[in-house]
């Protein structure tokens, strides 16, 4: 039986990541050519050790800055080049730099709004007007908990906060070509780093959580697989929330 997204190609910016790889796992499990675009080459060799895939063949590498518009744009090319078509955009790139709002740099600034959302409007406009061609394409946009505000993120609750309104407005631009654009908010999301945490910080971040847990890469990586497929046709301009209420 084919799978939900046979034969279809997707780009997953910062993909060779801890939620990146389950969501490769997830695609192409369900038949999927997965594009993964990552300004590291190390972490794709050690994504190819980890990662659990059918076919490693249907998963490519392309070193791309997110926040390179000239990168981005010529990724987007070789894609093009190699498959003919892009049906799916995960846009991953995201991080943080905190600090209270008075001790706060400039840079601090600038580089947290970059990485997490002029990244994301980047690929999107590169990738946009091929979905528009083809009348078909699913984006989906990370952003997180953290829109809601924390102590010390100023910079980062801002961006993700934006990752909403631009998720509300490209959906209705996009609409009218059949493209789905949809976010994912996670909300504690357990790996190495955070399990580095002091044990009270962790605790804090697990009790916002409904079910009182951390959730797993996995998590996160099914819901996107649903808004990447089209189960979700019907569905754009949303924010669903996982992991947290």
């Amino acid at each position: 039986m084919p799978g939900r997204l046979e034969d279809k190609v997707a780009i997953i910016t910062a993909g060779a990541g801890y939620i990146g790889t389950a969501i490769t796992q997830s695609f192409c499990r369900e038949g999927a050519k997965v594009v993964i675009a990552d300004f590291d080459p190390c972490k794709w060799e050690e994504f190819r050790t980890k990662v659990q895939v059918p076919d490693l063949n249907k998963v490519s590498f392309i070193k791309t800055d997110a926040n390179d518009d000239s990168q981005i744009r010529e990724m987007v090319k070789q894609v093009m080049a190699t498959h003919g078509r892009i049906d799916i955009l995960v846009a991953m790139v995201g991080g943080s730099k905190d600090a209270l709002i008075h001790k706060m740099t400039d840079e601090q600034w600038d580089q947290v709004i970059n990485l997490n959302l002029r990244s994301m409007f980047l690929s999107c406009r590169a990738v946009v007007p091929q979905m528009m061609e083809q009348k078909y394409g699913k984006i989906v946009l990370m952003s997180s908990r953290s829109y809601l505000g924390n102590i010390g993120q100023v910079n980062y609750s801002a961006a993700k906060a934006g990752v909403l309104g631009f998720t509300n407005s490209l959906s209705r631009e996009m609409a009218r070509y059949q493209v789905n654009v949809n976010a994912v908010v996670p909300g504690f999301v357990d790996n190495p780093r955070l399990q580095a945490m002091p044990e009270k910080f962790r605790q804090m971040r697990i009790e916002l959580n409904p079910f009182q847990t951390a959730a797993e890469p996995r998590d996160v990586a099914e819901v996107i697989l649903f808004l990447s497929s089209d189960e979700s046709r019907q569905v754009t301009g949303q924010s669903l929330r996982v992991a947290c209420w």
